[in-house]
């Protein structure tokens, strides 16, 4: 319904759902007639419509001014003691009312003349006191005032002023409550030459204040970072990206979590890794392993060092060269084999010897189902002699030369993840595919569904290719040089078809230190 058709009692209503003030907020557009209102304000039962007209922001000054000389409802005056249309001469009186509620309300009123705001500002009464300190009209010497009060919530609602005089926001930031010194430091407008001032000042307080601000220049933000305080520094550190001569003040001045934070910083200089290379923390050589950015022979240090904590981060580092993911290997800590299983790449000679070798890498690559090739026979067989299934199941899907009966009998172990494998193998028969769609694992017999049909697809397929290809030329229209009468012993013999295992191409030759490897470490 609008504002403007809505009848006293229909307002009441709202004033009993909404409250006053919301209702007083609402309906100020489009604004109520001066004949609604001065009814409302003749109304003296309920006197919340008495003090729906002292809300009202639109209210006429003189039926304000009757409102504050007839009213018998205490509760009406707050309300006309904030109303921006109450006129000037009623401020002053409310300012020396004798209830402080309404002297509270009007100390925050932006018309109340200056006189009555230093006089609120001295106030016996401590909530009028901080109810004028959040006043946007208040001048020096009402500043002046409130920063010597005497209560710290006074000070700290002054310190809440957005726009704070630059002497105002000096002396707050010394005051003696750390809590108006902080919300000060980090609220409160301030000069580049101020934020520098606190960042300068080595408190660990003002320094933690400043760093909660946004968007510091980026002198302060360098001046925090090497600040005594490791809380500051913590802080600071995100803030901006340090410099070379900034991180080594990290290495040297730090705490242990700190000089991790600098090992494992991106692009770090080689000059700063030798120095947390020999940290005595044990976080900062773990992290400085793990780093990309990890010099080649500070690795190698690392690997000499034959730490299982280091060499296992090592592990993790992608960066990490080939020798030196052998290097590791060799150590043949469980941590450390652990760990190379879940590398993205590893040398391809190096998975099937470490399977065969390392337990730990062998139940941590099967657990992860990743694809490899066993061309060795024995040691499929070995896997498929295992009692956990996920590494049954890699000894059936990493053997590509398995016969079909040997699949058939994969096909009946008891474990789905077997039997899966053994679906997915390249040389399964459809007889085994077919006996495979009653499984009681529903995902094999979906597997074993989707397979026979792509199966079948791939067969028509290729049947109706065939079908559409022109008839094969003869042997005499081959060529266009050779003549109908061409001695088929002197035709060029047809090329031999290649067996059906045609034997793999030979391997590169392995690097020198993995045959190290084999010959040295795991006898």
């Amino acid at each position: 319904m609008a504002a403007d058709t809505l009848t006293a009692d229909q307002i009441l209503e709202r004033i009993r759902r909404d409250g006053v003030r919301k209702t007083a907020v609402t309906l100020r557009k489009p604004p109520l007639s001066s004949r609604l209102l001065q009814e409302l304000a003749e109304r003296a039962d309920p006197t919340a419509a008495q003090q729906f007209v002292a809300a009202y922001p639109l209210s006429p000054s003189h039926l304000l001014e009757n409102l504050a000389r007839t009213a018998q409802d205490p509760e009406v005056f707050p309300f006309l003691a904030t109303n921006p249309r109450t006129p000037p001469h009623l401020l002053s009186e409310f300012a020396a009312h004798e209830n402080p509620e309404v002297r509270s309300h009007v100390a925050t009123h932006p018309q109340l003349a200056a006189r009555e705001l230093l006089n609120l500002a001295q106030d016996a009464d401590v909530t009028v006191r901080r109810a004028v300190a959040t006043n946007p009209s208040l001048r020096l010497p009402h500043h002046a005032a409130l920063t010597t009060d005497a209560n710290p919530g006074v000070r700290l609602r002054l310190a809440t002023q957005p726009a704070l005089p630059a002497q105002v926001a000096l002396v707050l930031a010394a005051d003696a409550s750390t809590v108006v010194r902080a919300h000060t430091i980090a609220a409160a407008t301030a000069t580049d030459e101020l934020l520098l001032g606190w960042a300068a000042s080595d408190e660990e307080d003002v320094q933690l204040a400043l760093a909660s601000r946004k968007n510091l220049p980026p002198a302060v933000q360098r001046l925090l970072l090497l600040s005594p305080s490791a809380h500051v520094r913590r802080a600071a550190r995100d803030l901006v990206t340090p410099d070379p001569v900034e991180l080594l003040h990290l290495i040297t001045h730090g705490e242990p979590d700190e000089r991790a934070w600098v090992a494992a910083r991106p692009a770090l200089p080689a000059p700063l890794q030798r120095v947390l290379a020999q940290d005595d923390a044990p976080e900062v050589p773990l992290a400085l392993a793990a780093n990309p950015s990890l010099d080649a022979d500070i690795a190698e240090y690392f690997v000499t060092l034959g730490n299982e904590a280091v060499c296992t981060a090592l592990a993790t580092n992608p960066a990490v060269s080939e020798d030196l993911v052998q290097a590791l290997a060799a150590t043949r800590a469980p941590a450390v084999l652990t760990a190379l299983a879940y590398r993205e790449s590893l040398y391809e000679e190096l998975v099937p010897f470490l399977l065969e070798h390392s337990p730990d890498f062998r139940r941590h690559w099967a657990i992860q189902a990743r694809p490899v090739t066993i061309a060795a026979p024995e040691l499929a067989r070995r896997l498929l002699a295992d009692p956990l299934p996920s590494i049954r199941a890699l000894g059936v899907a990493g053997h590509p030369a398995w016969r079909r009966a040997d699949l058939y009998d994969f096909a009946r172990d008891p474990a789905p993840a077997v039997r899966l494998a053994a679906l997915r193998h390249a040389n399964a028969s459809d007889e085994l595919v077919a006996g495979l769609l009653t499984d009681p694992v529903p995902e094999i017999a979906t597997a074993a569904a989707e397979l026979g049909a792509a199966r079948e697809l791939a067969a028509r397929t290729a049947k109706s290719s065939r079908a559409a290809a022109p008839a094969a030329p003869t042997r005499a229209a081959v060529s266009p040089d050779r003549t109908a009468h061409s001695s088929p012993l002197t035709a060029a013999p047809a090329p031999e078809r290649a067996p059906h295992h045609a034997p793999r191409p030979a391997a590169a030759p392995a690097p020198k230190l993995f045959n190290q490897l084999k010959r040295l470490f795991w006898q």
